[in-house]
């Protein structure tokens, strides 16, 4: 007769795809009720969770709302989409320890993998929307304001982001992602759509306000300084 092996670690591993397993299973009490008094009384401490105005946040959903990845034939329902929408702006708006899946699941009182989930449907949604929303509007004010490198940090990895708004009201009209976060700001520069088709986006008389990192030109002004003269 042949003697069946004990199973190893690695086989009860593989089958319960947990570590550990808790004797008594954590509690979970969700903060998402509060967000509906937070958005009737309390505005400020609606944005300090979502980091949008209560208006803002509606218009989003609206936006969104029709959108099919919210649908599908699964006998397991989907969150309401109002409520994927929070979780996912408060997963984006925060970082550090605050921004973790764990501390995402605690406040909204659900599984990590739903939070996951969740964050990945909302932005499939609003990727969608790209379109509509990024462009070159008329524009009004003859500057545009360059930021950049939102996410570099000396000697960690990083993603370069530069963005391009218009400084009246904010509005972003390009913007470059992708890039490490070591390569020069120029250089990534160089894959905006404003930077590649500049004559025929930018009216006679508009420019871009940057910085001395970046290339001076006609339409392309950085802030003058002292150390220039010298």
């Amino acid at each position: 007769m042949r003697a069946s092996r004990a199973p190893l670690p690695f086989d009860e591993v593989e089958r319960a795809r947990v570590l550990h397993r808790p004797s008594e299973p954590i509690p979970q009490a969700s903060q998402l009720h509060l967000l509906v008094h937070f958005g009737q009384h309390c505005p400020h401490l609606f944005r300090c969770k979502l980091h949008v105005d209560p208006k803002i946040f509606d218009d989003i959903l609206n936006l969104i709302s029709g959108h099919p990845i919210f649908h599908n034939n699964s006998n397991n329902l989907q969150l309401p989409i109002s409520i994927q929408l929070a979780i996912f702006l408060n997963c984006v708006g925060h970082y550090g320890n605050s921004a973790t899946l764990q501390d995402v699941s605690e406040w909204a009182g659900i599984s990590v993998g739903s939070v996951v989930n969740c964050t990945n449907r909302i932005m499939v949604a609003l990727l969608d929307q790209h379109d509509a929303f990024m462009g070159f509007p008329h524009l009004i004010h003859r500057t545009l304001s360059l930021l950049s490198n939102i996410l570099h940090g000396k000697s960690k990895y990083s993603l370069g982001c530069q963005a391009v708004i218009m400084p009246h009201n904010l509005l972003i009209v390009d913007y470059s992602l992708g890039h490490p976060g070591s390569i020069h700001d120029a250089y990534a520069f160089r894959s905006t759509r404003i930077y590649q088709e500049h004559d025929t986006l930018l009216p006679a008389g508009h420019w871009v306000w940057a910085d001395s990192a970046y290339p001076l030109d006609t339409w392309s002004v950085y802030e003058w300084s002292m150390h220039l003269l010298h």
